[in-house]
């Protein structure tokens, strides 16, 4: 006899538990195989260390480490993490699909797709960096060069993005080495590039003055350009995610994203709450969604992360899955049709606007930096056809405003 949704629903859901506390107890063995050789007897003696579960003692284990140790750590347990992941993928125990029970939608990626497409994304960030200070002049020439490449081919969204991702990696530097010449409120910046920039300007000062509420209000006062200055305070959020203690934090040492012996960020009690609450309300769903952002990189496959985000305080959801379903389009911008078609993610429906919101808001985002990119698409099916309409209206209306809303729709679905 042919088993119930729910019973295989609940079967899988079985194996996925028991998948993430194999993965668990993997990381756990090898974080206290490395720390063993160092600290044992200070790890289990220290005050205030008892962990509430596996991963917080990997976690534990992971912060006492330096150098060497902490490096092979973060690589090993990325690696076993990964093995384990594929090996429960190959019997059936993967990501689901977009019906809560029934068949894989095209929202589920490989792991080795999904992990290869977000590490691309973090070390293209990262190569678009400059370890020194950049006088005005290059950081003109260099972001015109950028946007000249992604709109000589406007059709592939690939190079676009990527193009995106170096502007956006080399306006860190520009923050973390800051010269009195340095403005993005310059008007030989074209417009197209001020959002992304904007956003990497904000990520490397949240960086570089060590998340200061009051210094970064003040240098975006300073060097922003007025209609783009709340893209500065999304790149906040990104930076919150990734100082946040834990194994990504080590990962995105290792992979070179922040420095590998970086201080903790703010205290994430209450979902930042002490930190988010020296910002105004929007200002704050701002840097929520950039901490949404690079949940969507840090976690293994979409609707992971969604449910993350539906853990967290109900007014962070939006902008958390917003942020998500913005670096989701990034991330994987060769598939954004069938993402577009596959958008009716099986959550609440406010979850699921939210979800779709991002998706639109990414593919207009695209079109603001190289005009012409959605009169060129040809969507196919009508869900798709709906959410690139919608896009090209608020990208009328970003034309007509003179300057695109920081990371929300003028008209969001409901």
């Amino acid at each position: 006899m042919a088993r119930s949704d729910d019973s295989q629903n609940s079967g899988v859901g079985v194996a996925e538990a028991t998948g993430d506390l194999v993965k668990s107890m993997a990381r756990f063995s090898l974080a206290m195989g490395l720390f063993a050789a160092r600290e044992t007897v200070r790890f289990f003696s220290a005050p205030g260390k008892a962990a509430g579960s596996i991963d917080d003692v990997t976690a534990a284990a992971g912060d006492q480490l330096t150098g060497f140790t902490r490096t092979a750590f973060a690589v090993g347990a990325n690696i076993q993490h990964g093995l384990i992941d594929a090996a429960l993928d190959a019997v059936g125990i993967g990501p689901r699909g977009q019906e809560p029970r029934g068949a894989t939608s095209g929202l589920s990626m490989s792991l080795a797709k999904s992990a290869t497409r977000r590490l691309t994304g973090i070390r293209t960030v990262g190569s678009g960096a400059l370890d020194r200070a950049v006088p005005q002049a290059e950081l003109r020439k260099r972001l015109h060069d950028y946007h000249d490449e992604a709109a000589s081919s406007r059709s592939d969204r690939e190079q676009l993005v990527v193009r995106l991702w170096k502007s956006e990696g080399l306006a860190t530097t520009v923050a973390k080495h800051l010269l009195s010449e340095n403005t993005l409120n310059d008007p030989a910046l074209l417009r197209e590039m001020l959002p992304v920039v904007h956003v990497g300007f904000g990520s490397g000062s949240a960086e570089f003055h060590l998340f200061d509420a009051e210094k970064l209000n003040q240098v975006f006062s300073e060097r922003c350009a007025t209609n783009y200055r709340e893209f500065a305070y999304e790149g906040i959020g990104a930076i919150l995610r990734a100082y946040e203690r834990g194994l990504f934090k080590l990962s995105a040492g290792v992979l070179g994203f922040i420095p590998l012996d970086a201080a903790d960020g703010p205290d994430a009690a209450d979902f930042f709450a002490g930190y988010l609450n020296q910002f105004p309300p929007g200002i704050q769903r701002l840097v929520v969604h950039g901490y949404g952002r690079l949940l969507a990189f840090s976690t293994p496959d979409v609707y992971t992360a969604i449910r993350k985000a539906t853990t967290f305080p109900h007014e962070r959801i939006e902008p958390l899955v917003h942020g998500i379903a913005f670096a989701f389009v990034m991330m994987n911008n060769t598939e954004v049709p069938l993402l577009l078609r596959e958008s009716a993610v099986p959550f609440e429906p406010a979850v699921r606007a939210a979800f779709q919101n991002g998706l639109i808001y990414s593919i207009a985002f695209m079109d603001w930096y190289v005009p012409g990119v959605l009169a060129d698409w040809e969507p196919e099916g009508r869900l798709e056809a709906d959410l690139v309409e919608h896009a090209r209206r608020e990208a009328g209306l970003a034309t007509e405003r003179g300057f695109p809303l920081a990371f929300r729709l003028a008209n969001p679905r409901t």
